[in-house]
């Protein structure tokens, strides 16, 4: 486990720190001082006890080093902790990687931005809704289908033929919407004859080395996984995905994620480089509230797939993740390379997301990306 981990990190140190209770497990560049690595780690472990949470895992990359953190217990009756390798729900950053997907498909030319997604997909779920054949890729990827999160009993035989009904002409305003994805989904399986997770193991998982990930639930793979919680003493049941959803399916840890943001997001690997400068561009605004226009939605518009944070450090991308039993989240600046992802197996782990850019990002810089909405989309 210790060797795996060192490898991806430059002149690895580690520190460890067993009680009966609690690991940490921190990597850094011998560039860092022992003093400022102690005081992370510390600050790090006061977050999740002050946040009362059972597990948090962290990677943090700055000037080309990479530190990772993990505090915490799988289970809130078991005493097994967690590691580097951990597995937690992704949540909606499913998205950011079914939006990557879409733009590998997109260079090879087998679907467009500003097609309607009917011309690949006869949707039954649109039949009895006229404005509902408008809806594009690019729609779909800054929330402005017009559809609702969700309609139906998500991810049911019920829910795959409950009819979908837009909410206003798609394009004219922002709404979040999982159904959108599910539907852009479709058409990209549609047009390859794949299904998303062979798509995204083929395009993404194999190409970046996450070795840890899977679009759903992989019982071979999956040894070392935490339990979702709704609070530090109330632990959910196991939730295992037997299926691939688009939106927010994906099992993951913080250290494949960051593979990921690094490779795809920062670095534009496997995109040309005009089209990922499209996928991270500022493609529209978003809104706090449904009819009513605020301020501070000028921070935080959306990119491609994902959010930007336009603050006093530059640019940033963004996203966060909620499932039952989870909150993720990630950051980062394409310019400076630096990046931040985090996970927590609690639903009362949102404010990790804020403590943790205030810990690790540098100072002086107000974080939209929490203060927008408390790091909800």
């Amino acid at each position: 486990m210790i060797g795996r981990w060192k490898s991806l990190v430059i002149f690895p140190i580690f520190y460890t720190l067993v009680n009966m209770k609690q690991r940490i497990l921190l990597t850094a560049s011998l560039l860092m001082t022992v003093g400022s690595l102690w005081g992370q780690q510390q600050e790090f472990v006061e977050i999740a006890k002050r946040l009362k949470l059972p597990a948090m895992q962290a990677v943090h990359v700055k000037n080309g080093k990479q530190m990772g953190y993990v505090f915490g217990r799988k289970h809130t009756d078991s005493a097994a902790l967690i590691s580097e390798n951990t597995i937690f729900q992704a949540a909606s950053l499913t998205k950011v990687i079914t939006a990557y997907t879409f733009f590998k498909l997109y260079d090879k030319g087998l679907i467009a931005l500003d097609k309607p997604l009917c011309a690949y997909f006869k949707y039954n779920r649109l039949n009895d809704d006229t404005l509902g054949k408008r809806i594009t890729a690019r729609m779909v990827l800054t929330h402005r289908s017009g559809l609702l999160n969700w309609e139906g009993p998500v991810g049911t035989h019920a829910w795959r033929n409950t009819p979908l009904h837009t909410q206003y002409s798609p394009g004219t305003r922002y709404s979040y919407s999982g159904e959108a994805f599910y539907y852009l989904q479709l058409a990209m399986e549609k047009v390859t004859g794949k299904p998303l997770k062979q798509l995204v193991k083929e395009e993404v998982f194999e190409p970046f080395g996450m070795t840890w990930s899977d679009m759903q639930w992989n019982d071979l793979t999956f040894k070392d996984f935490a339990y979702g919680h709704y609070k530090l003493d109330s632990a959910r049941s196991l939730i295992k995905w037997d299926y691939t959803n688009g939106a927010y399916t994906m099992y993951t840890n913080a250290v494949d994620y960051t593979k990921f943001v690094q490779k795809a997001l920062v670095k534009g690997q496997g995109l040309k480089s005009k089209t990922h400068q499209l996928m991270i561009s500022k493609a529209n605004e978003a809104q706090k509230e449904f009819n009513v226009k605020h301020d501070e939605d000028q921070y935080v518009p959306c990119a491609l797939g994902m959010r930007q944070q336009i603050n006093e450090k530059g640019t940033w991308l963004w996203h966060t993740g909620s499932n039952p039993g989870f909150r993720c989240f990630f950051i980062a600046n394409p310019k400076t390379k630096e990046s931040l992802v985090g996970f927590v197996n609690a639903e009362t782990g949102m404010p990790a997301f804020n403590e943790l850019m205030n810990l690790f990002l540098e100072k002086g810089q107000t974080f939209w990306a929490y203060q927008w909405r408390n790091g909800n989309l």
